[in-house]
């Protein structure tokens, strides 16, 4: 059994970010007390893996400011965090184990980019867009990505699977 693709890099804690992985210029030391590398950084994604424990949300609402603030990303801080809070409580709900996040700049900075975002979990079943009733509390997170980012998908792992989306970095 395999762990979604960055979690098999180390189990930690929600405060302590898993070093991001090679870069152009190889492995950085990650988010930390001075905060993640970025997008205007050669060190790579910033990634964390959370417990599967309820709090971890407000953990991942957390660490996706800071880190958008530190890239100079605020315009998208505010859209990402809602998403990766929809994204980290699906995790928490249908699956068991880990939640992995990760985020990267994709496209270059000087043609506007965007922001990716990864939210992996060990459940390998793909979650489905639905339409909810009007009473129902749940079932519109899938349909909040799908409306509002640049692009989103599913990808299969192992025996999990990683959900992502992209926001352009101008917001």
């Amino acid at each position: 059994m395999s762990n979604p693709p960055f979690l098999r890099h180390a189990a930690v804690t929600p405060l302590s970010p898993v070093p991001p992985l090679a870069g152009p210029s190889g492995p950085g030391p990650g988010p930390g007390p001075s905060g993640p590398s970025g997008p205007s950084g050669s060190s790579g994604p910033a990634e964390w893996s959370f417990p599967a424990d309820p709090g971890c949300v407000r953990t991942a609402r957390a660490v996706v400011r800071d880190t958008l603030r530190t890239w100079h990303l605020d315009p998208v801080s505010d859209l990402a965090v809602l998403l990766v809070s929809e994204l980290v409580t699906n995790s928490l709900r249908y699956a068991s184990g880990p939640v992995g996040l990760r985020l990267h700049a994709v496209g270059g900075s000087d043609a506007g980019g965007a922001i990716r975002v990864e939210v992996s979990d060990t459940l390998p079943v793909p979650p489905r867009v639905r339409t909810a009733a009007p009473d129902e509390e749940g079932g519109r997170g899938l349909q909040l990505v799908a409306t509002v980012a640049l692009r989103w998908g599913i990808e299969r792992a192992g025996m999990g699977k990683t959900v992502w989306f992209e926001l352009g970095s101008a917001g």
